[in-house]
This record gives structure tokens, C-alpha cells and sequence, in this order.
């Protein structure tokens, strides 16, 4: 009976810790249409980091909401993987937006990624701030939703493929799981990349966006998940375009959510998908840098 228990609590224990974090990321489609917006922004923006926490209700389903929002100039974000030397370790975001030469402003928990493995660890494309540190070839990176900066002042939101990838330059580049968001309307329902266990799973949610301005969103909203407390993907779209967020996708959530300013973590994060407030060790980040990089 002992031994029965015992492979009972490990079964609970791997679903937990790794099955929910991560729901339903390799059962993606393989292939997905091009199909994406650009936005124009100005890459001489010097505009001031504006940051709030709001709490409310869904209109929706009039369930509570506690959510950390970020307002700045797309010229001052960056995707950062966690370690200098790129995806192979997992640092907590508190502690690699502001060691050198990463210096963030404010900051969050970025792509979804591998817990252990050779090689990088993280999932889908990644560039920073002109560094190419992965353009997988295996459709990983263009068969989900996509968000990018180039060096001419282009957003790209959308599904990409390696032709845009060449033919832009591109400074800041990452793979998420859900184009969330589009042309200021909830798009959950039309993102060819999502399924249904994805969407409707309550969690912690990260989410980065952009306004028609041309000015970015970071949206992080706290949960928990061994209680089903946290947004599906249908009441962080509603949050975003009660925002004024004009299209954002999904990127990883769950016990990885956290938002954190000047290294000290602001949000409430379950790294362990339960009521204890802890912070997850994750392979890359989300970085409002304090200045524009040099051109």
C-alpha cells in the first residue's frame, strides 16, 4: 500500500511541476499561414517607464483579477535570455534584469522554455538586441505567435517565417504560444496556434503587447494554479483591450509569471503552483532597459 502511495504522490507531483507549466506546447500545429501586423515606432523615444498594479473584476465572468502593467517606449525593450552566455541556465528574473550588462528597469519572466536538457533551454526564437541567439529550423519558432522589433522602427506581431525573418533586421525577436490580441479586439478564438486546454487553463499570465502609438505593454496578472486562480487566455485578451492594447500575444505564465522592478520582484509569483509566494528560476526575460541601446 505503501509503495502504491508513493507512486500516486509521484505521478501528482510530475503533473504539477511540469505537464501544468508548460499545457499542451508540443501538441502545436507543425504548420501554420503567415500572417502578421507592423507597427511603426520611434526608436529616439526617450519616454519615461510608467508602471501600475490594478485589481478588479473580468467583465466578463466577474471573476478577481490582480494584474502589474507596464507603459514604455518600444525603444527601450529588449528580450534577454537569462544567462549571459544565452539559454543554458535558468536565473530568476529578479536577478538577471540587473546583472550586467543587463539593466532593466522593470522587468518579466519571458519565453516558455525546457526545464533541463543539452544545449538552450528555451523554446521558439530569440534575439536580443541584435544577437541572434536561436532561429530554430524545426518550426518551433514559426508555427507560434511571434513578437519582434526591428532597427527601422518595426513591430511585427503575428506568424513568421524565415523569409521576414532575413529580410528584416531584426533587434528583439521571441516566440509565444497565442496571438491574444489583434487589431484591439480579442483574438484568442482566431490564433492559429492555440487549443483548448491552453486557453481555458487558469493560470498566472504574461503577455506582452503593443498600443497604436507605437508604445509597448507588459501585462503580468497573478494566480495560482492548484486552485484554478489566475486568467484564461479569453479574460487577459478582454484585460488587454480594456487597456487600449491594440495586439499582444501570450508568453509563458503559470508558476514562471512574475514582474519585478529595479530587481525586486513587485508581483506575487507560485513558482510552485501553490499558495507559497516564490519566484521561478526561467531561461529568458522581458527588459525595459533604463536607456535606448546605441544604434
Amino acid at each position: 500500500m505503501a509503495s502504491f502511495n508513493f507512486i500516486i504522490f509521484c505521478l501528482i507531483f510530475i503533473y504539477k511541476n511540469f505537464a501544468l507549466r508548460n499545457p499542451n506546447f508540443e501538441d502545436l500545429p507543425r504548420y501554420v499561414a503567415v500572417d502578421y501586423d507592423a507597427y511603426s515606432f520611434n526608436t529616439t523615444d526617450d519616454s519615461k517607464l510608467y508602471n501600475y498594479h490594478i485589481t478588479g473584476k473580468y467583465r466578463s465572468t466577474k471573476r478577481n483579477y490582480s494584474a502589474y502593467v507596464a507603459n514604455f517606449p518600444a525603444s527601450k525593450f529588449s528580450f534577454y535570455p537569462s544567462d549571459n552566455n544565452g539559454c543554458k541556465k535558468l536565473i530568476e528574473t529578479s536577478n538577471s534584469s540587473v546583472t550586467p550588462p543587463h539593466d532593466c528597469e522593470y522587468a518579466t519572466n519571458g519565453g516558455f522554455f525546457e526545464f533541463s536538457g543539452k544545449g538552450s533551454l528555451c523554446l521558439g526564437n530569440l534575439i536580443s538586441d541584435g544577437k541572434v541567439w536561436q532561429l530554430p529550423t524545426d518550426g518551433s519558432g514559426t508555427n507560434k505567435a511571434n513578437f519582434g522589433l526591428t532597427r527601422d522602427g518595426k513591430a511585427f506581431i503575428g506568424f513568421l517565417d524565415a523569409k521576414i525573418y532575413s529580410t528584416h533586421h531584426f533587434t528583439q525577436l521571441i516566440t509565444g504560444v497565442g496571438w491574444i490580441v489583434r487589431k484591439g479586439q480579442s483574438y484568442v478564438n482566431k490564433s492559429q496556434d492555440l487549443s483548448g486546454g491552453f486557453i481555458t487553463e487558469k493560470a498566472p499570465r504574461t503577455s506582452v503587447g503593443i498600443f497604436k502609438d507605437g508604445s509597448m505593454a507588459l501585462v503580468e496578472i497573478d494566480g495560482e494554479e492548484d486552485i484554478k486562480s489566475g486568467p484564461d487566455l479569453f479574460e487577459i485578451a478582454e484585460l488587454l483591450v480594456q487597456l487600449g492594447v491594440d495586439s499582444a500575444i501570450n508568453i509563458d505564465g503559470g508558476g514562471s509569471s512574475v514582474s519585478v522592478k529595479n530587481g525586486a520582484v513587485i508581483s506575487k509569483p507560485t513558482c510552485h503552483d501553490t499558495p507559497e509566494i516564490c519566484e521561478r528560476a526561467v531561461a529568458s526575460i522581458t527588459c525595459v532597459r533604463r536607456k535606448i541601446l546605441n544604434s
